[in-house]
């Protein structure tokens, strides 16, 4: 008893005390400016530009970052703490390992998951706000993590999809898309009047903020019963080819209409006996 009222006593807890405090301090201030730094310097790469595809790479590293800066400064706090009062942390860390590794034996598919995220984050494959197409789900990626990639519809349905069981990706925000519009015409009109029209129609919508190049009449590219097909190709900017396309259709049906040009009479349909 009398021993804890030795100065050495107070002394030696004031300076465990004081160390565990300074442990827990650090850990504070290193979290509480990782996220900042972090978010300082993606925003650089993702304040420029002509790095288009940057700027989502950078919003899904950011998160993804942050987590294991997190994380790893939890670990190394933990195992300084320990060390103070005199715990064998060599143990705990070669005991860590031996559980993370029946862990990775027993649960495979997790293993399989976290490699596939790694590389696919890794290969840049597709990023946070791109429209891709999985298997039978499609929609814009909300979020990527090592196990799991959280994808929204056009119903606005979130699938949350492990990564592991991902073989295949359509991914359509990488590069120009193509806008392809046929125009069903019948045999009496004009051809050469009709061709000139879609030409017309092209020059009009050449301007349009979602086409990159001016729109180009391929021709007739089809014979059918009844109609004939003409066909007119533009290249977008991604994910609005199905704006330019109905645009273009409203054109041609107007100049069409102004034309005086029939539309293709329908198909008859013989009714069965």
């Amino acid at each position: 008893m009398n021993e804890l009222l030795t100065p050495d006593f107070w002394y030696y807890t004031a300076n465990k005390m004081f160390r565990i405090a300074a442990i827990a301090i650090g850990a504070l201030v290193v979290l509480r400016f990782s996220g900042p730094v972090i978010d300082r310097f993606l925003a650089v790469q993702a304040g420029q530009k002509k790095f288009y595809f940057e700027e989502k790479r950078a919003r899904t590293l950011n998160g993804l970052l942050k987590s294991v800066i997190r994380y790893t400064i939890y670990f190394i706090t933990t195992v300084m703490i320990l060390q103070e009062f005199k715990v064998d942390t060599t143990s705990i860390i070669a005991g860590a390992g031996v559980i993370g590794l029946a862990i990775g034996v027993g649960a495979q598919s997790l293993v399989k998951d976290v490699i596939t995220g790694f590389f696919i984050i890794l290969e840049d494959q597709y990023a946070v706000g791109d429209y891709i197409v999985l298997g039978d789900m499609a929609g814009h990626v909300e979020d990527i993590g090592f196990r799991v990639t959280s994808l929204r519809d056009a119903n606005g349905v979130l699938h949350i999809i492990p990564n592991g069981s991902i073989t295949k990706v359509s991914n359509y925000t990488r590069g120009n898309m193509l806008a392809v519009i046929n125009i069903p015409v019948s045999y009496e009109a004009e051809v050469g009047k009709v061709l000139q029209l879609l030409e017309e129609v092209c020059d009009e919508t050449a301007d349009m903020p979602e086409v990159v190049e001016r729109p180009k009449v391929l021709g007739i590219v089809d014979f059918r019963s009844t109609e004939i097909v003409a066909r007119i190709i533009a290249k977008t900017v991604p994910l609005e080819q199905g704006k330019v396309e109905t645009t273009i259709r409203l054109k041609v049906k107007e100049r069409f209409e102004a034309a005086q040009i029939q539309p293709p009479a329908p198909a008859l349909v013989k009714a069965g006996r």
